[in-house]
């Protein structure tokens, strides 16, 4: 029986043979590099760290489970605030902007919440992209006093991937990423969060 690949040198192959040969050769040629790859570094592990992909230095999503990623930020009295100080503390960070209509809803239960867990839970209020002034007359109309922080340039949001506000990314006490809440969250689920992180759950 004539085998598919074996072929008289004297006749011109067929562009149906030719096509099938030339992609047998690269499918050969991927899946040997491949191979290489993999005996040559191993399979890739689970990152700790998920604010940016080392491989090529591009920002992802913070995920689940990862470390949260570091940053300092300006604060709206003037001061300065880096993520490490809140380490050993379950900490809520709200991405917010003073054009949101449900972030005025959210920071008003965020201030609940902040006054009936003071000393358990640690409240970030991210502004994206506005000014100090704004922040701060906000912040003075809802009665805010948690930590009010100032992402001018949204270097912060970037890092954290924020698609939409409000964004709230709860920590645990290691600054592990615990949950992840793409618009509205309420009151009751983020005191159920607080409950089960301090209970190590």
């Amino acid at each position: 029986m004539r085998h598919w690949l074996k072929h008289d040198l004297n006749r011109p192959l067929s562009m149906s043979k030719l096509n099938r040969l030339l992609h047998l050769l690269a499918a050969s040629l991927s899946l040997g590099a491949a191979f290489a790859v993999f005996t040559g570094v191993g399979l890739p592990e689970r990152a700790d760290f998920s604010g940016i992909r080392a491989e090529d230095g591009q920002i992802k999503a913070p995920e689940v489970g990862a470390l949260a990623p570091p940053f300092s930020l300006p604060t709206a009295d003037s001061g300065m605030f880096s993520l490490a100080e809140v380490r050993g503390t379950i900490t809520i960070i709200n991405f917010w902007a003073t054009w949101c209509p449900p972030c005025q809803r959210e920071m008003r239960d965020l201030q609940r919440l902040y006054i009936s867990h003071r000393g358990e839970a640690r409240i970030l209020a991210v502004n994206l992209g506005e000014s100090v002034q704004a922040a701060r007359k906000w912040a003075r109309q809802l009665g805010v006093t948690y930590d009010v922080l100032l992402d001018r340039r949204g270097v912060v949001a970037k890092l954290y991937q924020v698609r939409g506000l409000p964004t709230t990314v709860v920590l645990d006490g290691d600054s592990r990423i615990r949950r992840l809440y793409y618009g509205p969250v309420t009151i009751e689920q983020l005191r159920r969060d607080v409950s089960l992180i301090g209970q190590g759950i």
